[in-house]
């Protein structure tokens, strides 16, 4: 496997609705619910496979080149997707009542999809970097420092882009810190004051 491969790889595994899957399982599981399975089902549906199939569909349409919708000005229809399948799953966690972290971060991504979006009609910002950051920073809001050593996943994410030529140093970064600051403002005001008057 040569460097390129390498990448193509990594950011295919990172990609944010499998990153989705692999944050909502364990905070689901530290959380007591009557039915873990059902909000599993609902976070995988809503977080992972409905935005991936909605961008699938998109490809193979030829609206967007690829499914990492390469060409920033083909961005906005998959961002729709993604933020109509967020919104559904936030309104399905709110009816069976899941626990506040769990609903927060979905909220999270539809918000983030939002912002990322706006972004995005002038600027390429890392998407993928928004859909590696945000979690583990929910997963940090949540489980606390224990979780810090999975930062270290951000360097072979942002290797990966930058080895594809997909983003520059500045669009990753941006990507990162943004996220990291957006997910955990809304964490904490979802989860203390939001939710709880819900």
């Amino acid at each position: 496997m040569d460097r390129r491969q390498l990448a193509t790889f990594i950011s295919a595994a990172m990609n944010a609705p499998l990153v989705a899957i692999l944050t909502f399982v364990p905070l689901i599981l530290t959380q007591r619910h009557d039915n873990p399975n059902l909000l599993i089902a609902i976070t995988t549906l809503f977080g992972a496979v409905l935005p991936l199939s909605s961008t699938y569909y998109l490809v193979r349409k030829g609206i967007i080149p690829d499914i990492y919708a390469s060409d920033r000005s083909t961005r906005t229809e998959p961002f729709l997707w993604a933020m109509a399948s967020y919104l559904m799953g936030v309104t399905a966690l709110l009816w069976y009542e899941a626990p506040f972290v769990v609903t927060a971060l979905m909220a999270c991504y539809f918000v983030n999809a939002i912002v990322m979006l706006f972004i995005t009609l002038s600027w390429k910002i890392s998407i993928h970097m928004v859909g590696v950051m945000g979690p583990l920073t929910a997963l940090m809001f949540q489980l606390g420092t224990k979780i810090a050593p999975l930062m270290l996943i951000l360097l072979p994410v942002a290797w990966a882009r930058l080895e594809l030529k997909a983003h520059n140093k500045k669009q990753i970064a941006a990507g990162a810190v943004l996220s990291s600051i957006l997910t955990w403002v809304q964490m904490a005001f979802y989860v203390n004051f939001l939710l709880p008057m819900i």
